[in-house]
């Protein structure tokens, strides 16, 4: 995919407008200025686009690149997240705190999980078997108390062709 790209034209507080490309998409996740900083289209015009920066705006200026990205803002789910705290972005607070210190700073770039850790995955389902949507896969433990479940999307169904089998793998 090519990529998207405009330059600031404006800045109002959170609120970013930018021109040069009429390409960006509503609900589109942007990186916005040369830090980087999270935001997402939430207008569109034939000229401009209106992005609401997630994060401090303070220091932004005027034609710096605004990157789409050709993807709605998400996040990340999978085990490890209900043992974490994170901002309001999926960034990790303890990783920001030991980068910034007390304070959060602008265009932090940090994996929201730790990517390396290999978590325990159980399947419950076996090659071959017929499944549908809301079926249980596989669990995998987070903690004592915590339980993911590996589920079949609403809507599908046929047979298992394949699984990697029980184990540790990384997220």
């Amino acid at each position: 995919m090519e990529e998207t790209r405009g330059y600031i034209y404006g800045i109002n507080g959170p609120v970013v407008k930018v021109k040069g490309s009429d390409k960006f998409e509503m609900q589109e996740m942007v990186y916005v200025g040369n830090k980087h900083l999270i935001g997402e289209v939430i207008g569109v015009t034939a000229d401009a686009a209106i992005v609401q920066v997630y994060e401090e705006t303070t220091g932004l200026k005027l034609e710096e690149p605004v990157t789409g990205t050709g993807g709605p803002l998400y996040i990340t789910l999978a085990p490890g997240i209900l043992s974490n705290i994170f901002d309001g972005i999926e960034r990790p607070l303890k990783d920001i705190r030991n980068y910034f210190g007390s304070f959060i700073g602008s265009g932090a770039d940090f994996e929201a999980l730790d990517t390396k850790k290999k978590w325990q995955t159980a399947f419950v389902k076996a090659e071959g078997e017929e499944v549908c949507g809301g079926d249980i896969i596989a669990t995998v433990q987070e903690t004592s108390l915590i339980e993911h479940r590996v589920m079949i999307p609403p809507y599908i169904k046929g047979r298992l062709c394949w699984t990697a089998g029980s184990g540790s793998y990384t997220r």
